[in-house]
Formats: structure tokens, sequence, C-alpha cells
């Protein structure tokens, strides 16, 4: 009898149909999506590299209602572009209302502001550390009865702010509908009349971004959506406020169909301060409306400064630092589930080309792609994931990346030898928010199951090291 039918059969007389293991899977299936940057659903990034940390602030996705809701505010972190992670949300208090694109924190007299759209208006949150509390700008809480006071806005629309600092200290606001406007020093108040970015091309935007190159001002702004979202830009090399051409080639960003990228959009561009190479990274259409993931690419310029349209692609540009190399246990693993959710196919809403298929799997768990992920049955009342690594091997940490993070998770996870005799490895008792789970403990074992005790079951990754 086999370690995997053994584990079955200890479920008990209660085990129904979608309990059984679904088959086992390699560990790189096929996919119709790229690899992600971040293994969650976000989109709107914003990229800042403080004191040798990479900070990615953006819209938490994947909480339904579409532009209606958003999930809890936090920040990724990561040292080298590859590995991400989180713990605890930016509000020190339980606030509950819509956050979305957050921008790129202003470190400004020891604080970092940052202007996320609350409940639909641009706000100003202020905080001591990137990685928050952030606070009202009035000292107030962020909490469930807390309405901070929005930004004066008059022209355009009142989200999807970003902040540029020229080289005098002088702040610049861009927000969507290509509204601008020059900042105080305060950082909260406008200095003159805001005005309109003069575009090539019209019609709705949004998800601006304004950055400064070798004496050039870029000024990126969204067209259309969904599938069929595309950045544009303009250049000046008078000032951030204009006056402003347009390259023969303004488009940089659109959709890809043989690197299964649809709708490439609201992102930003940063510079690697250490090899001074630039970078765009951006949402990407995912699973249709708020279930979009982020991606990374180089951004390249032409010697007369233009932007050569951006190369998207599947793999993405993996780690901007070197880490020390520590092998993956999982990645050759065999993986196994109590139950697997039924394929999705995404709706295509404005691009009938789009061909693209979720799958659910649990080798999609153990590919490292952050853009694949197992999920167990709606059915399944006793949801688990187990992993065969083929041999007794030492065990000293693992990494579980769950699938809707930020509303947390409560787990047991547990080792053997044989697939008949379990001990605890790990027990989450209570919800934690946070991505990755963590656990360390010194063992040898050939299986690994995880029970999903509180929280969404499913995984994007679940990593293994000795």
């Amino acid at each position: 009898m086999s370690a995997v039918f053994a584990l079955t059969l200890l479920q008990g007389s209660a085990a129904t149909a979608q309990n059984q293991p679904s088959d086992s899977v390699a560990a790189k299936p096929a996919s119709d999506f790229p690899h992600a940057l971040i293994p969650d659903l976000i989109a709107d990034p914003s990229i800042a590299f403080i004191e040798g940390v990479i900070y990615c602030y953006a819209t938490t996705d994947g909480y339904g209602g579409g532009l209606a809701a958003s999930g809890p505010p936090v920040v990724w972190t990561s040292r080298d572009f590859l590995n991400w992670s989180f713990n605890g949300t930016l509000f020190a208090a339980g606030y509950d209302g819509k956050y979305w694109a957050p921008s790129t924190p202003v470190h400004h007299d020891g604080h970092y502001y940052l202007y996320p759209t609350l409940n639909g208006k641009i706000t100003v949150v202020v905080a001591d550390r990137p990685e928050g509390p952030f606070r009202a700008i009035d000292g107030g809480g962020l909490g469930k009865r807390a309405n901070p006071t929005p930004m004066p806005i008059t022209i355009g629309k009142p989200i999807d702010a970003e902040v540029f600092v020229d080289d005098d200290n002088q702040a610049y606001m861009v927000w969507a509908q290509r509204g601008i406007g020059r900042l105080k020093p305060d950082l909260v108040t406008f200095d003159g009349p805001q005005s309109t970015v003069q575009t090539k091309r019209d019609g709705y935007s949004e998800g601006p971004f304004l950055f400064k190159r070798a004496g050039v001002y870029y000024y990126l702004y969204t067209l259309g959506g969904n599938e069929s979202y595309q950045y544009a830009y303009m250049m000046s090399r008078v000032s951030p406020m204009g006056p402003w051409t347009a390259p023969e080639q303004d488009i940089i960003s659109t959709t890809d169909r043989a690197q299964h990228i649809y709708g490439p959009g609201h992102g930003s561009v940063f510079r690697d301060p250490s090899t001074n190479r630039w970078y765009f990274v951006y949402l990407e259409y995912g699973r249709g409306g708020t279930t979009r993931q982020v991606l990374a690419d180089r951004l390249e310029f032409n010697p007369d400064g233009s932007i050569r349209p951006v190369q998207v692609t599947a793999a993405g540009v993996g780690a901007l630092r070197s880490m020390p190399p520590e092998p993956d246990l999982a990645s050759r693993a065999k993986a196994y589930a109590s139950s697997t959710l039924a394929s999705y196919k995404v709706p295509a809403r404005t691009d009938r080309a789009l061909d693209r298929t979720e799958t659910y799997i649990p080798g999609n768990a153990i590919d490292h792609s952050n853009g694949t992920r197992w999920m167990a049955s709606t059915a399944d009342s006793d949801p688990w994931f187990m992993l065969d690594l083929g041999a007794v091997q030492r065990i000293a940490r693992t990494e579980l990346y769950f699938v809707k993070p930020t509303a947390g998770h409560a787990y047991l996870l547990e080792y053997s030898n044989d697939g008949k005799r379990w001990r605890p490895y790990a027990t989450q008792h209570e919800l934690k928010v946070q991505s990755p789970h963590i656990d360390h403990k010194a063992v040898k074992a050939r299986y690994l199951r995880l029970r999903v005790v509180l929280g969404v079951p499913g995984l994007w990754e679940f990593k293994v090291f000795g």
C-alpha cells in the first residue's frame, strides 16, 4: 500500500470523494500565466529602495466586489527582488475602507509620506518607518471610524497619485486623468494652480508616473483597460510641468500574446541604485477584474533619451541582488492534495483572442512561478496538501505562501517518514496575517502534510529547506 493511500485511510470514515488525493504532478506544469513578482493578487505597484531593503506598495486584490472593494493595506519587502514577504498591515488600527494605488513613499523631515487612494480619494498618510504604521497627516488614526481629509484635487480624477521630488527638492504630484501640481514643502498642500498634462493621446487615463533620467523628465500614462491596457509617455527637457513632447514611438507597453501577457498597465518605474539599470513594474490582467498580479521587466533607453518599447516577458527579471544559494527540496518533490478546485476559464472583456485557463493542481505550489496556485475544492471540509520528498531528508525550515494571505491563516504542519505515523512540525492556532509563514524545526522526514485550519485553503508556493 502506497504512503499516500495509507494517508487517505488515516482520514477516517468521514472522508468523502472530494477528500481523496488528486494525482501527483510534475514540478513545473504548463501554465497560461507568466511568472509573477509577488505570490499574491496585487496591482498598481510602486517600488522603493530604502536602506538596503526593496519595498513594494500595491493594491491588494482578490477580495471580490470589483472596484467597490479592496484588501487590507500591506507592504511587501525583499532583499533580492526575488523573495518577498510581509508581516501585518500598514495601518495600526483595523482600517476597513477601500485602499488603492498607494504610491511610492517620500522621505521628508524624518518621516515617510504615502499617498494612497482611500475610499476613492487621494489621501496623505505618514509614518516614522517605511513599513508603517501609517497614520493620518493630522496625527489621527486610520481605524474603522476614521475619515482622513483627502487632497484638494480640482482637476482630473482624485485617484492614483504619485509624487516626484526633483533634484532641487521641489515636489510634484501627478494623478489620474492627467492631473499635475506643484507641492509646497509640507508635501500636503498645492503651491499654485493645478493643471493638465497635454498628451499625444486622448481618452481615459490613470496610473500616471513621473520620473527623471539624464536631465529628461518622463510622464507615463495609461490607456484603455482590462486586456487592452497600455502605457504611453511624454518627454520634457525643461521641467516636470512641461512643455511636453511625444516621441514617434510613444507606446511602451502593450499585450504580448506570445508571452501570455495581457493588458500591462498601472505600475511604476525605478532605478536600481547598485547597477544604474532601470526597470518597469506593472499589473497584468490576471484572471479578470480585480484579480491581477504584478510583473517586472527591464526599461531601456535610446541614445536620444526616448524609451524603447518594453519587451514584456513571462520570465521577469529575476533577482537583482546575489543571495547565498539554498536549494528548495520541494522543487523535486511530488505534490498531493485532498482535493483540487475545478479549472477556471478566464473571461475575455476587450480582446477576443484571450485564451487563458487557470488550473489549481497541487504541483502549482512547487513550481516557483508565483503565478500559479493550488486550491482545494470549495466542498472540501478538511483540506490538506502533502509533499513526498522521495526519500528521508534533513529538514530545517519550511515556508508557506498561502492564497489570500492578507486575510490570515491558521494551520497544522506535520511530518512523517512513512506516510502513516505523523508528528507535529508546526502549529499556528489563530489567524495570522503574513506571508510567508516560516517555521523552523530540525527533523528528518520524507513527507510533509499541511492542514489548513482557518483561511483560504490554497498555496502559491510551499518551500522546504534542509
